[in-house]
């Protein structure tokens, strides 16, 4: 990803060249062979038509919705930049580029560039331009492409929510993550990996502070802190073949709602209280699920589960929560959520 200043003056690049061609005048290394050149090649530019825009002064995050839903392309605003006030703009036929880089400086910000997106975010948050999850996650995504938009101040929670159920595949978060709030993004369609490190980057979230767990049944992104465990569910000794056949069972799991749901009613989904899961739970699951009575009042977040073995669902509703103490246990005629 290659970073910009909101005004553009002499590039970076010209400055190497220019110091390339006083270091070839010099006699120094005249008979010594050239340095083998070492340098990345540059990130590709998002190739977005010129664009044509009028908008009232209004605070960013609204002008660059609707600059989204007219212009198309892609960016991402990280969160917290959104209430900055931006005067009125009036763009006919400017390069797509040049109407970034305006919203960047209008809120004193930088913009850098992947092949896919252009993201704005403030000089000290360069950082997040080191957000990668291509090498982390399971084969199984590659070929997975979708495009997305979301508005500032939507948690991660129901952004997963809303990818799992579009993609029919497992995006989980604990807590730490999932109740983060995204910024406002507007993605073309690109690969899998990209659109969750685009809405990463616009919840502020940097890639020493996560870790990314993949398997073929599911992704689940976690805060650097939470060491949870893959497998919470409570050995209690032999299992019986009835009991190894429902934990193998494919179900699909969606809290509060339920399978099938159509996908803009995500965006409608709260917390609820473990109290309230456990009905949907249990009959989503065709177990009966319980709880002790100290855990009935944890918040259980929204969550899409789709096509995993009822094993991974329950340890991945439980893994939601960051604190450590918690497990699962398998009964003769239900499952017992409790203390360890």
């Amino acid at each position: 990803m290659k970073r910009y200043a909101a005004c553009i003056g002499l590039s970076v690049m010209s400055w190497l060249v220019l110091l390339a061609l006083c270091a070839c005048s010099t006699g120094a290394n005249k008979d010594k062979p050239s340095p083998v050149d070492i340098t990345a090649p540059p990130v590709q530019k998002p190739v977005f038509p010129a664009v044509t825009f009028t908008h009232e002064m209004s605070p960013v995050g609204d002008m660059m919705r609707a600059f989204g839903e007219q212009a198309g392309g892609g960016f991402v605003l990280m969160s917290g930049l959104e209430e900055r006030a931006v005067p009125k703009v009036e763009f006919q036929k400017q390069p797509y580029e040049q109407a970034i880089a305006h919203f960047a400086s209008a809120v004193d910000c930088i913009y850098m560039h992947t092949p896919y997106y252009y993201l704005v975010v403030p000089p000290e948050y360069q950082q997040l331009e080191t957000v990668s999850l291509a090498a982390k996650l399971d084969t199984t995504y590659a070929s997975m492409n979708v495009s997305a938009a979301f508005g500032a101040k939507t948690e991660l929670f129901i952004v997963l929510a809303a990818l799992s159920e579009s993609l029919d595949i497992t995006v989980v978060a604990d807590n730490f993550i999932a109740e983060s709030c995204c910024g406002e993004v507007h993605l073309p369609e690109a690969p899998l990996a990209v659109i969750l490190e685009a809405i990463l980057q616009s919840a502020r979230i940097p890639s020493d502070t996560l870790v990314v767990e993949s398997t073929p049944e599911y992704i689940f992104l976690r805060a650097a802190h939470n060491e949870s465990q893959a497998s919470l569910r409570l050995d209690t000794g032999s299992l019986t073949a009835e009991q190894s056949a429902l934990l193998d069972k494919e179900v699909s799991l969606s809290l509060p709602g339920v399978p099938g749901d159509q996908e803009g009613l995500i965006f409608a989904f709260r917390p609820i209280a473990l109290r309230e899961a456990l009905y949907p739970v249990s009959e989503q699951l065709g177990v009966k699920v319980v709880a002790r009575r100290g855990l009935v009042d944890i918040p259980v977040n929204p969550v899409v589960i789709k096509r995993v073995r009822l094993e991974t669902a329950m340890n991945l509703l439980i893994r939601q929560w960051p604190l450590a103490g918690f497990c699962w246990e398998l009964q003769a005629d239900r499952i017992l959520l409790r203390e360890q």
